[in-house]
């Protein structure tokens, strides 16, 4: 395994991270001096749907890592050549797509989820900012497989500090005089200046490995029909998921987008921060399955990964649960909180589709693109359908229902679709000792939350009552996996 990568593709993910957290997260009161919940409802509708229109990545930024990566390994520099360069190609020709789609629709967007015509034209230049800040983002995702491959990690984590700072500084000073085109101008003053220190960056690696740019129009027909099943996939994963804040600002109010979105914002936090454990791993695995014959079987490192994913859902679960309301109220206030029910069926939302998420980069890793693509839009169409009924009886909680029950379903059909295949992944991820956990963990919080419940505990108690059964838990997930401790130990001895 690439240990080095995925330290500096952990740095790079929590980089990215940081951004997210501050104008996702500690930003947000500051907002609401300046923008109405109803304006914010408005945004946060909006941007749902043109995030859904990243269905243009198509999931190419994997397959292409993937690809390049079996490429480079196996001394292929000429295919590697065009077929990254059909990549850029189509990249740029769905980043422009992106842009002029929202330029004709913008009006149309505005009319679904919002109402005040006084503030119209500012959100319409705040939709099309959007835009552009999406179309980067699709840019730099494919521009990031290079160094990837070449295990050049270390500087794109750099380059998404030093954009993401100044992103933030333009929302800051931008917000008070503008508005939601403040959020705008921030998000595409971070990702313009990412996509052009990055451009630099990747066409300094491809000249010091003297590979030249060279399209040929056989090599993107070859990228479009390798997206067949992926991009089904890719629209239907980001149908659901994307749609949500738009489907409720449409058929609910603008004001419970904003209800909707900060109840469940802590759990998305949470999961984006597991995830990026997986994908720090992404490059490693499929590196590692390209030298192996057997891979699945061959790799020793998979029971420990996901048994460390398992541990850290369930901290996750641990600590939204008992603070989370709490944290909320200090946050913007407990008026803006969906309840204790919505809240709970979203952290188990939270535990059970990141499980989903792994397994699906796992079937990436080893060049399973039609398994992942065929389970990943069964679980995306039985989520919009569900949704669509649960939606008008259980309002807002019908969306974590269809997420969860949509997740049993996906790792029913995976199993047996894993049987035809020999691969026999769902196994080694949902097993006994997982369910042990499970119960160990719900018993914990019944009888914490009863506590917390008779007793009058601050919140600075409940922090401290809550991270110390975390490190318990720790305490006695390092006493049961020994010999991963040793493994990490050995590896980080050895770097």
């Amino acid at each position: 395994m690439k240990i080095k990568t995925i330290y500096h593709n952990l740095f790079g993910s929590f980089s990215n991270f940081a951004f997210l957290l501050f104008t996702g997260i500690i930003l947000v009161p500051f907002y609401f001096k300046y923008i109405s919940v109803d304006d914010y409802g408005i945004w946060l509708g909006g941007i749902s749907f043109i995030s859904l229109l990243t269905v243009l990545e198509a999931n190419i930024s994997l397959i292409l890592t993937q690809q390049l990566a079996d490429k480079w390994t196996n001394k292929k520099p000429v295919e590697f050549s065009k077929y990254f360069s059909a990549a850029i190609v189509f990249s740029i020709f769905a980043a422009l797509t992106i842009i002029i789609s929202v330029f004709f629709l913008k009006d149309s967007l505005y009319n679904w989820v919002g109402s005040q015509i006084g503030s119209k034209s500012l959100f319409l230049n705040s939709f099309l900012i959007y835009s552009v800040t999406v179309a980067l983002g699709l840019v730099c995702s494919y521009l990031g497989s290079i160094p990837q491959v070449f295990q050049k990690t270390l500087m794109p984590p750099l380059y998404n500090i030093i954009s993401s700072f100044f992103g933030i500084v333009f929302t800051i000073y931008t917000v008070p005089i503008y508005g939601v085109l403040g959020i705008a101008i921030g998000s595409g003053i971070k990702y313009l200046i990412l996509t052009i220190l990055l451009s630099c960056y990747v066409f300094k690696l491809l000249n010091k490995e003297n590979i030249i740019f060279s399209f040929e129009l056989k090599y993107l027909r070859k990228l479009i029909y390798s997206i067949g099943w992926p991009f089904v996939s890719k629209l239907l994963v980001t149908v659901s998921y994307n749609a949500q804040n738009f489907i409720v600002a449409a058929y609910i109010t603008s004001s419970a987008v904003t209800i909707f979105d900060i109840t469940r914002k802590l759990p998305l936090v949470a999961q984006t921060v597991v995830n990026m454990v997986g994908m720090s791993t992404f490059t490693a695995f499929s590196l590692f399955y390209s030298e192996q014959n057997n891979a699945v079987k061959e790799n020793k490192y998979l029971d420990n990964y996901f048994s460390v994913i398992r541990f850290l859902l369930l901290t996750s679960v641990v600590g939204l649960f008992l603070l989370g309301k709490d944290f909320i109220g200090l946050w913007v206030g407990i008026d803006k909180y969906g309840g204790d029910l919505l809240f709970i069926l979203l952290c188990i939302t939270l535990f059970t589709d990141q499980l989903r998420v792994m397994l699906g980069q796992q079937y990436y890793a080893i060049g399973q693109f039609k398994l992942t693509s065929l389970t990943d839009a069964i679980f995306s169409l039985s989520f919009i359908i569900l949704t669509i009924i649960l939606l008008p009886i259980y309002k807002l909680y019908g969306i974590p229902l269809a997420s969860i029950i949509s997740v049993i379903i996906y790792f029913i059909l995976c199993f047996f679709a894993e049987k035809r295949n020999n691969i026999h992944l769902t196994t080694r991820l949902i097993n006994k000792s997982m369910f042990y956990d499970i119960f160990s963990v719900i018993l914990v919080l019944i009888i914490l939350n009863f506590v917390f419940e008779n007793y009058l505990f601050s919140f600075t108690t409940k922090v401290f009552i809550t991270s110390l059964i975390i490190i318990l838990f720790s305490l006695i997930f390092g006493f049961r996996e020994k010999q991963l401790l040793h493994f990490i130990y050995k590896k980080i001895k050895s770097n």
